[in-house]
């Protein structure tokens, strides 16, 4: 009698141990200086549980258990999207039991504050507290509302409340953070009137107030009525975006509508201006050709110089010495047009 005790007592160990072992926390920090820094792109595991006695965080009676990462520097603005991966998980017959929060600007004092005001509420796929998403995407997109350098996490997390062995739980989830969008601000500047062979200009900003990096291409869509259509491209300099327009005749007296827009390219995000209607204007003659204006001065002096002989023909004396003077300082001035022309032309 006694062996057969000592032996279920040794099995009991033994279940215990699998038990625990099966159900340990796995991936993340239990506090804000034990999250591991995540990079973005890479893949990452973790587990959680159900395990009252195993909750890092606990409040009004409630336990939870919270698997703290560390982001990387994020801005005002900044949407981090997390992939879940595969499809929910589902426990004792319905939903997903991990939910995730955002955290800005805590450290080891103060994150079980902040984690208990945000627990409190609902785990909705909107946020701020957020679920698994239920339409197959399997990620979460979360716009980041300061700006911090160093202090910003996410924390995945399950209720820890059981302490029956036959109720408790294991929850493993997994997990990539995608590249971090930037967001980006822009606008048309405002004109009453523009030519359909004119520049339109637009400006671009980044959430810092800062201008765009050089460089950043944007896409300029013009309709106007019956149908009209046309496209251009630009790239930014100095936070401004110049749009040279060659728009058709007809387009000319018509209203246009205007819009900017940059897409989505995977370090910015998608952005597109309001609309702006403008009346378009005929566009203006293009100015004389270098090679027209050398050959109109070469015209004009030959003139000059025919009149000036003349002149001098006429004339006695000193008045002719002065003017074959001038004939020939003409001479020198039609000389180098000609050859200006030619160089030109």
């Amino acid at each position: 009698m006694k062996k057969i005790v000592i032996a279920g007592t040794a099995i009991s160990i033994i279940v215990l141990t699998i038990i625990s072992s099966a159900s340990a926390f796995e991936g993340g920090g239990r506090k804000p200086s034990e999250a591991p820094l995540v990079t973005v792109g890479q893949h990452y595991t973790g587990q959680l549980n159900n395990h009252a006695n195993d909750a890092n965080f606990e409040k009004s009676g409630s336990g939870y258990e919270v698997a703290i990462w560390r982001l990387p520097p994020v801005t005002t603005r900044d949407v981090v999207t997390i992939d879940w991966h595969g499809a929910p998980f589902t426990h004792e017959g319905s939903g997903f039991p991990v939910c995730l929060v955002l955290a800005q600007g805590v450290d080891d004092f103060s994150w079980g504050n902040v984690f208990g005001s945000l627990s409190e509420r609902s785990c909705y796929e909107t946020g701020p507290v957020y679920s698994l998403s239920g339409s197959g995407s399997a990620k979460t997109a979360i716009t980041v509302q300061e700006t911090n350098a160093n202090s910003s996490y996410l924390e995945f997390f399950s209720h820890a409340n059981q302490s029956e062995p036959a109720r408790l739980e294991t929850y493993p989830y997994d997990f990539t953070v995608e590249p971090i969008l930037h967001y980006l601000a822009a606008a048309i500047r405002p004109v009453k009137r523009v030519s359909a062979g004119g520049i339109l200009h637009a400006s671009a900003n980044l959430a810092t107030g800062l201008p765009v990096p050089d460089g950043l291409s944007f896409n300029l869509a013009v309709t106007w009525p019956r149908g009209g259509v046309a496209s251009y491209s630009a790239t930014s300099g100095g936070g401004t975006i110049s749009f040279q327009l060659a728009l058709p005749e007809t387009a000319y007296g018509k209203t246009a509508t205007f819009v900017v827009s940059h897409p989505a390219d995977g370090i910015y995000q998608a952005v597109t201006t309001p609309k702006l209607e403008v009346l378009v204007a005929k566009p203006k003659p293009p100015p004389p050709s270098l090679c027209v204006l050398a050959r109109r001065r070469e015209v004009v002096l030959t003139r000059q110089l025919k009149r000036l002989k003349r002149h001098a023909n006429r004339a006695h004396g000193i008045a002719r010495r002065r003017l074959n003077r001038r004939v020939r300082q003409a001479k020198r001035k039609l000389h180098r047009a000609r050859v200006g022309a030619e160089a030109a032309c």
